[in-house]
């Protein structure tokens, strides 16, 4: 189910294709990658949608009962006011609910964010091997990211 955040704040919902404009300019602000979104089978993306605009978005990258958190980007404007909190306990729940058992993710910058939310540093060596040769894995995040995951 989806949810609402407070009475002033956005509310979660799922992405769509009229979103893809606002959340590729969130994501390449934040300087997150974006040169496969577009080509990610059955990518799945929430968005924080406040009147007309993205204050946030989070997007999931499935691999059978694994999934790849990726593309978590807030507003300047939105930060510090735990819109970044929900995006990604709403991925969760959806997540758990379509059966996806594990997530992983690659960060540079929010380590200490999603230590606080119940996920572990990992070695990247014991991620599976079709996640490790996904685009975030191989190219676009660079080796010195710290791998980190949480069983659902």
């Amino acid at each position: 189910m989806l949810r609402e955040m407070s009475a002033a704040a956005p509310v979660v919902r799922r992405g769509s294709s009229a979103d893809m404009g606002a959340v590729l300019a969130l994501l390449e602000s934040a300087g997150l990658p974006t040169q496969d979104l577009a080509h990610i089978p059955g990518l799945r993306m929430w968005v924080a949608a406040a009147e007309d605009s993205i204050g946030g978005v989070i997007a999931l990258q499935p691999f059978g009962t694994e999934g790849l958190l990726r593309s978590l980007a807030v507003s300047p404007a939105r930060r510090k006011s735990g819109v970044a909190t929900t995006l990604v306990r709403q991925l969760e729940e959806d997540a758990r609910a379509q059966g996806i058992t594990r997530l992983t993710l690659l960060t540079e910058t929010a380590e200490a964010f999603f230590r606080r939310l119940g996920y572990e540093k990992v070695d990247r060596a014991g991620v599976s091997e079709v996640m490790r040769q996904c685009a975030e894995f191989r190219s676009l995040c660079p080796a010195s990211a710290t791998c980190m995951s949480k069983a659902l």
